[in-house]
């Protein structure tokens, strides 16, 4: 027995959402495939989904070719830009879509006096080339050493160059790691 509807006198067949649910399964199957291949053209070519070492040279490349980048300026010898270092290189591997890079402030002078860094760690968080925003130490992390990745994130999300809603599962560095007291060889 056929059903009739008040509306249009349609039949119950023609409500069947599978034709309807495909094609919406298909659009979000399209869509994933494009998001997949961004982000491997974006961990193949430019340097994304790494932390890497810059020097002074590559600096300008480097911050235009990206557009968010995350620069660390640093020195050797800094134990809390170790510390920083580690969450950083979490947070390149987990937030392709920003470039994370670091670049030894003692052998960047220029870019350390054209963007004013007078304290270390320092990061400059640049979007399409232009510095928008900086953290200088650890203060807005509550000034302490043992400072969630969580609150990183969040501070490098506030300034618009990182897209902070993929971010889980981020493990907590502290003093005590192995890294911090090894002795310089």
């Amino acid at each position: 027995m056929v059903k009739e509807n008040n509306n249009n006198n349609t039949s119950d067949d023609e409500f069947d959402d599978d034709d309807e649910l495909s094609k919406i399964r298909e659009a979000r199957i399209k869509q994933m495939k494009e998001e997949a291949k961004a982000k491997q053209m974006l961990l193949n070519n430019s340097g994304h989904g790494e932390y890497k070492t810059i020097d002074e040279k590559e600096f300008l490349k480097e911050v235009t070719a990206s557009a968010n980048v995350v620069v660390h300026f640093y020195h050797n010898t800094f134990v809390r830009c170790k510390l920083l270092d580690k969450h950083l290189e979490i947070l390149a591997k987990t937030h392709i879509g920003t470039k994370f890079l670091k670049i030894d402030a003692e052998r960047a002078i220029f870019f350390v006096e054209k963007l004013g860094v007078r304290v270390l760690p320092t990061l400059v968080f640049f979007h399409n080339g232009i510095a928008v925003d900086r953290t200088v130490g650890f203060d807005d992390f509550g000034g302490k050493d043992d400072f969630k990745i969580e609150a990183l994130a969040k501070r490098i999300a506030k300034s618009g160059v990182l897209d902070f809603k993929h971010t889980t599962g981020l493990k907590v560095i502290s003093k005590s790691d192995k890294f911090l007291n090894k002795e310089d060889d």
